[in-house]
């Protein structure tokens, strides 16, 4: 049985570009709805809480970085995919800042934009291979933050959900072997998992995890 989502708003001044992401992922939601202004999209969004939204960087009357703020300010339960067709590190950068949940470049292909609609309705993050690979291309070596930053990026948008279930108990400072009972792990297999992740988020120790978790929504304070 297929799985559906309740709905899906896209916010795109191109209503052509629109229509072709509705035939894409259309089979996908119960409902549908298009806004081809920041002003409408808001509108739509506010009378329909749709679980995605889906914002173009240039529209009519605002930015979708500012868009996406506002959004996700008044609605934090929805997920956001960004894109555009540019490959702008400055944009794809103003676009993560905002809060979203992924960004696409609008020259990918469609099994790509699927991918990436599926991924953010099962709660993880998915940026597209260029987007990343671009952004961390324009990072300069004392720009440690942002390099951290990025680095998280791309490791939330990886990890499977084994990997975050293992995250979340980590968090809960349960023992190793607690952990492997618990997923049905081994010791070992445990302990490598717990390595791949603290070097792909750049975390020295369970505190470095913690913050990782709580930052990119995994865990909620509440959970600790």
């Amino acid at each position: 049985m297929k799985t559906t989502y309740k709905s899906v708003l896209v916010i795109d001044d191109h209503k052509m570009v629109a229509n072709g992401i509705k035939l894409i992922i259309g089979d996908l939601f119960d409902n549908f709805y298009m806004a081809h202004d920041g002003a409408t999209g808001m509108s739509y969004a506010l009378q329909h809480f749709p679980d995605l939204i889906i914002v173009d960087y240039t529209l009519p009357d605002t930015s979708g970085e500012l868009l996406v703020r506002e959004l996700k300010f008044k609605m934090p339960a929805s997920r956001i995919l960004g894109y555009s067709f540019t490959y702008s590190a400055d944009v794809i950068v103003k676009m993560f800042r905002s809060g979203i949940n992924g960004y696409i470049i609008k020259k990918d292909n469609d099994e790509e934009f699927l991918k990436a609609v599926q991924a953010l309705m099962n709660g993880r993050d998915y940026f597209c291979k260029e987007a990343r690979n671009h952004v961390i291309g324009r990072l300069s070596a004392d720009e440690e933050d942002e390099e951290l930053a990025m680095k998280q990026l791309i490791a939330n948008t990886e990890f499977s959900a084994k990997q975050i279930a293992l995250i979340k108990l980590l968090c809960k400072q349960m023992s190793t072997k607690e952990i492997g009972l618990h997923l049905n792990l081994t010791e070992r297999t445990v302990e490598q998992y717990r390595s791949n992740i603290s070097q792909k988020i750049g975390a020295k120790n369970l505190a470095g995890i913690v913050k990782f978790a709580l930052q990119n929504g995994i865990l909620e304070l509440d959970d600790l």
